[in-house]
């Protein structure tokens, strides 16, 4: 993995890395597999909902102990939402867990949860890393001790006791992650007794890595990358590679709360003026899908009608002039004494990142801006996005394949205001609230198609974000790894590794 990690503490992970060492050490109630389909894990069967859609009963496995040898039972799982919920634990967001009215423990290994009003993507939740299930007996002292407070420096963060497949073993930061094996799994001793997750900060030396043998598997591959690995693989490597599309897109995001980003018109002008289908054909050697809003074609609610801009410097250098920023003796725009300056902040040693910063750079200077770049490793980084400490923000969102995007863009998952919520530009829409909030809770997939349609055009037409492009997936794997089932969902690749076993 490129970014190093800051917590193995599900509760606070809001991370993709995170959460591929996550799904060794925990588990959680359900899981989203390779079809895109729901299985248990920790419960006996799916749970039994009831005809309203408001309550949901739970049976848990009776055989599944922690890594330290005791029983998970529902009062874990009751636990870990009263962390989620906690007033002083930075959770990334709550929106899951406030739609609980009623969390009811029926016996050691049995609970209904009833909801305030119906939403047919809240299951969906339960089948990700930071839904795993925590145990109380060590948590609980933790966050007492600490005045009701887990944090991403605590002890459960960096020695998590979990119930999954992996035990971790050594965690030296910025180097690697090492798990072994747990004898005691529920579904039996996984069949590879260690795994090492590696960071290795720069793309290039992770593919070279893996040209030598190094690493073994290179997931999330760098998109221009992905013809070097099938040479390879041409060549003789005995690896498989794989490209996929996926849920998974880049984005650069305008904080809205500078007076600069307010103005729609600046926004637009800054997305004609990226040359966008370039950017990919070169950059990334084609293996991407333009993006025009936040869903992507292989979702369901997929609007191919939305509005494209396409690269045309001088329609942005007209809508500036129109919305009244003039540039000044410099060249650089001014509008009512502010000028059309920003720095571009986003994660050190991401190939593709790094390249959109210096393009963008280039062509909006060339409009009239003013443009600074910075980046950061995963830590510092994380601290811009959720501090908000940034002007336009350049990563990567991994969605659910429910079209769903109410912790982006509700108004109600602003942090600053709410305390919550992953809408780190600052958008506020009366109407995509009102949209997102229904389409939480109409069943009829054509009633929503409608909905999540409308939602993607507002999007496009105001632009809180530049849309990039969708990632097409790329992985390789030795060809001997059996058991390797790339998941497009916010499961990850590692969504089944106590299966994976060498032939």
């Amino acid at each position: 993995m490129q970014v190093d990690i800051e917590t193995l503490n599900p509760i606070l992970t809001e991370s993709a890395n995170e959460a591929d060492v996550l799904n060794g050490i925990f588990s959680t109630l359900i899981k989203v597999n390779d079809e895109m389909e729901f299985e248990p894990d920790l419960l006996v069967q799916l749970p039994e909902v009831s005809e309203d859609g408001l309550e949901y009963r739970f049976e848990l496995r009776d055989d599944v102990l922690f890594h330290d040898g005791e029983n998970l039972t529902a009062e874990d799982v009751y636990f870990t939402y009263q962390m989620k919920v906690a007033e002083n634990n930075a959770v990334p967001s709550r929106m899951m867990w406030d739609k609980i009215k009623e969390f009811t423990v029926t016996d050691p290994y049995s609970f209904t949860i009833t909801l305030y009003e119906p939403d047919v993507t809240w299951l969906e939740y339960w089948a990700y890393a930071d839904a795993s299930i925590v145990p109380k007996h060590l948590v609980e002292e933790e966050f007492l001790a600490n005045g009701e407070e887990l944090s991403k420096g605590g002890d459960f963060s960096r020695n998590p006791i979990g119930s999954g497949p992996y035990e971790l073993v050594e965690w030296e930061s910025s180097d690697y992650i090492l798990l072994q094996a747990f004898e005691d799994y529920y579904r039996g001793r996984p069949e590879i007794s260690q795994v090492v997750f590696k960071i290795v900060p720069d793309a290039n030396t992770l593919l070279a890595q893996f040209e030598t043998g190094e690493i073994d598997i290179y997931d999330r591959a760098q998109p221009g990358q992905y013809e070097a690995l099938v040479s390879l693989q041409e060549n003789g490597q005995a690896i498989e590679v794989y490209q996929y599309p996926g849920f998974v897109y880049m984005h650069a995001d305008f904080n809205l709360r500078r007076d600069k980003f307010q103005d729609k018109e600046v926004r637009q002008a800054l997305n004609y003026a990226f040359p966008q289908e370039e950017f990919i054909d070169t950059v990334l050697g084609g293996v991407g899908t333009p993006a025009y809003s936040d869903t992507p074609p292989v979702s369901w609610a997929y609007n191919p009608d939305v509005r494209q801009y396409g690269y045309n410097p001088q329609k942005a250098e007209e809508l500036l002039e129109e919305a009244g920023w003039v540039r000044g003796d410099d060249g650089v725009r001014e509008k009512n004494g502010e000028r059309l300056a920003f720095t571009i902040t986003t994660i050190a040693g991401n190939p593709a990142y790094a390249s959109y910063q210096e393009i963008a750079k280039q062509e909006w200077e060339a409009i009239g801006a003013e443009v600074e770049l910075e980046s950061f490793d995963g830590p510092m980084f994380g601290d811009a996005l959720t501090s908000m400490n940034f002007d336009v923000i350049v990563f990567a969102w991994s969605s659910g394949f429910d079209p769903d995007s109410t912790p982006i863009w509700h108004s109600t998952q602003i942090p600053d205001e709410y305390g919550t919520g992953q809408n780190y530009a600052g958008y506020k829409n009366d109407r995509v609230d009102e949209l997102l909030e229904a389409g939480l809770k109409i069943s009829d997939r054509q009633e929503r198609i409608e909905i999540y349609h409308e939602v993607q055009e507002i999007l496009a037409e105001e632009l809180p974000s530049l849309f990039v492009y969708f990632m097409n997936s790329v992985v390789a794997v030795p060809d001997n790894l059996e058991n390797f089932r790339p998941n497009p969902t916010q499961a990850n690749n590692t969504w089944n590794m106590y299966e994976w076993k060498w032939n």
